[in-house]
């Protein structure tokens, strides 16, 4: 199972792990999120140079609400990659309550180096971040034109949810974002992949099924 997650391009939903392995669909989801939570970040390596940094929703578009408005129905993510001449490099995402400066601020915190050039778009909660990073520029969007890459990757991402595992609850968004970042960051490296994951599963604190349920509330 280790083997199918961490190494496929597109990982393994549970009720094909389950199918495969002979077990338990409920077993297999268990064993997924343990994994899952093996797969979050170190925070031990920031992205550097030129990173772009944008925000998107999960969730089906209301009738009535445009763009950075509130919903129950969405859940509102902010997205960091490395721009390396037009291609992606490292990334790294995390769902946030909304589109306020606090709100957008741990990513950088997190994931962005301090002496990166950072871009993102015109929205007002990225002026007061400019205190802290000096890098950051903010450009119209431009519906994606001035982000082609990032908007790409976004898409690419939406595509992933959707296709392997159809639907994902809200509580349960950041460990799939986790996952699906743990191997595009090893994309080029998945030679060594598994011993990673292996090495983390290993390292990492038991969680109980009950447990698991407490972290994702």
């Amino acid at each position: 199972m280790l083997y199918d997650i961490s190494t496929s391009k597109k990982g393994a939903n549970s009720i094909w792990l389950a199918e495969r392995y002979g077990v338990n669909q409920k077993t297999a989801w268990l064993f997924r999120q343990k994994v899952q939570l093996s797969m979050e970040s170190s925070k031990l390596y920031p992205l550097e140079k030129e990173v772009h940094v944008d925000e998107f929703e999960i969730g089906t578009p209301q009738s009535g609400e445009q763009g950075r408005s509130k919903s129950d129905k969405k859940v509102r993510v902010v997205v960091a990659f490395e721009d390396r001449d037009g291609k992606a490099g490292r990334g790294y995402a995390r769902v946030i309550d909304d589109y306020s400066a606090a709100s957008l601020k741990p990513i950088f915190d997190d994931h962005i180096s301090g002496d990166a050039t950072i871009k993102a778009d015109g929205w007002t909660g990225y002026a007061p971040i400019k205190q802290d990073y000096k890098g950051l520029t903010q450009v119209l969007s431009d519906k994606g034109k001035n982000f082609p890459m990032l908007h790409i990757q976004i898409r690419n991402f939406k595509n992933w949810l959707r296709g392997v595992h159809s639907y994902c609850n809200r509580e349960y968004l950041q460990r799939y974002i986790d996952e699906y970042f743990f191997r595009f960051n090893r994309r080029n490296h998945r030679e060594t992949i598994l011993d990673r994951i292996i090495e983390r599963c290993v390292n990492h604190p038991p969680a109980t099924y009950g447990q698991l349920k407490v972290i994702a509330n």
